[in-house]
This record gives C-alpha cells, structure tokens and sequence, in this order.
C-alpha cells in the first residue's frame, strides 16, 4: 500500500495546483472495460484517453483493437491506473468498488455508468460519456448516426426464421439479452427466448436438434484455439443439422457488447434470412 500512498499524495498536489480542473473537460481518461473502452474510443479527442482495459487491444473480442494498439493498456486496479496519473476514470457502475474508494480520496473524478443490455442502453452511455468527455457533440452525431442505421435494418414485419445462438460450454442468448434484440432486429425468432431461457444460460445439443432451428449462430472463431468449452463448434451432432438449417459465423465481437458495432451483426444476420 506504501506504493499506492505515494501515488496518491503526487496526485492530490497536482489536483490543488489545477484548482478547478475538475469542472473542465478532462485531459487524461482511463476506461478500465472492455465495452466502455470502445465507447470511450470513438468519442475522445486526440490523446484525451491515456488507458484503455488490456482487453481493448484482443482482436477476437474488441472490434477497435487496432485503435488501442496506440493507448497504454490499465487493469482496475489502483496501481495500474494512477501510473496513468488520470483525472477521469471511468467505471461500470456495478464493479470494482475499492478501487473507486481509493480513487475518489485521491481526489479524482469518477465516472459511473450502467452495464449496457440492449441497444438503447449504449446510446444513453455514449451520451453520458460523451458529455463527461467535454464530447457532447460528437456523442450526439454518434447517437444520431446509430438511430439512422436501426431505421435502416430493422425489420418491420413478422419474424420470417427462427433462430439458436450457441456459445461456448453450450451457452446461449435467451430472453432480454443483447442478442434476443439483434435477432429481433434482424427478422428472426429466438427459439432460446421462446423456451424459457433467461438472458444468459445454456441450450444441450438434444434441445438445439429437437428444436430444428432455421439459423444456428455460431461464433465462427470459438475454436480457434481447441478446448473442452468449444468442442460443440465440430461437434458431429451440428454437422448433421447443416442439411437443415443454416449455419452461421457470427464474430462474438459484435454482439459482445451494446454500441454501434451491433449494426454489423444485424447486416449479417439480414444476409441469412430465408
């Protein structure tokens, strides 16, 4: 903790010399998740965001990693993010309480959003992130440009598929997650919804063949690196479904997390519609 101290005392006498910097737009922002990161990374100016989580920079999972190749990667906790010498860090609400106690008697600002679950969810967070940025306009034009593509792509009539997410150790997307929204969004049915499961639980292989869905949606590098988790990707059960219904790769990266990426996902999803 000796560590930490010393960071800390360093910290608060440069926030008495800046006197009411906090009431600026802050100059150095550290996001320390992977889902505000990206949102985070869209709406900074140039060199206003020093540390993003050290998830921003896997290609398999954040959609900007090429972005964070250039920002200092930060874990939650207190040492990592103070080397930073931030004066905004931004947090989802419902995690990592020490580390904002430790860093708010440090004296610096934190910024608390909610975990996004649905498409609507994102816009509020990039406005608020946008405005706690001193971004208010450019999270407005992100908004804005985020309603003109759901106008474009949301299908308008009856669902014309159905539809079984399936993830690793045979998870799937149930009712009122992410994913049931994209489905929707994209004319399909959600047969997991439709059964019962709950936004984040799991399907077997007997109920996926049982149910005989039109489009199975597999995240097409779950098995990139073999393991007990994604053997379902080959398993012989799914192949035998393939004369059936239609398979297909989804990146996990796009549905991950709510935000404009979505978007793409819902293009891929209309491309396989019946």
């Amino acid at each position: 903790m000796s560590v930490v101290r010393t960071l800390i005392c360093v910290l608060c006498v440069g926030l008495l010399a800046t006197g009411n910097a906090a009431a600026q737009a802050p100059q150095r922002v550290v996001t320390v998740n992977l889902c505000l990161d990206q949102i985070a990374m869209r709406l900074a100016a140039p060199g206003q965001l020093v540390g993003v989580s050290y998830l921003a920079r896997d290609p398999r999972i954040s959609v900007l990693a090429d972005r964070a190749a250039f920002i200092p990667t930060v874990r939650a906790t207190v040492e990592s993010i103070l080397a930073l010498r931030p004066d905004l860090v931004i947090f989802d609400r419902d995690s990592h309480a020490t580390p904002k106690r430790l860093l708010r008697g440090a004296g610096i600002r934190i910024l608390e959003v909610p975990w996004g679950a649905s498409i609507d969810d994102a816009e509020t967070i990039v406005d608020r992130i946008a405005v706690a940025l001193g971004r208010a306009e450019i999270g407005q034009a992100l908004i804005a440009d985020m309603r003109r593509q759901k106008r474009l792509l949301a299908w308008a009539g009856a669902p014309v598929g159905t539809a079984i997410v399936l993830d690793a150790n045979r998870g799937t997307a149930g009712k009122g997650s992410l994913m049931d929204e994209i489905l929707r969004l994209a004319g399909f049915r959600n047969l997991a919804a439709e059964l019962g499961v709950p936004a984040y639980g799991r399907l077997s292989l007997e109920q996926v063949l049982a149910n005989q869905p039109g489009l199975l949606v597999l995240d097409g590098a779950a098995n990139a690196s073999p393991a007990r988790a994604t053997e379902f990707v080959d398993h012989h059960a799914l192949a035998a479904l393939a004369g059936q219904s239609r398979l297909l790769s989804l990146p996990k990266k796009l549905t991950l997390c709510a935000g404009p990426e979505n978007f793409d996902a819902i293009r891929l999803l209309a491309e396989a519609r019946p």
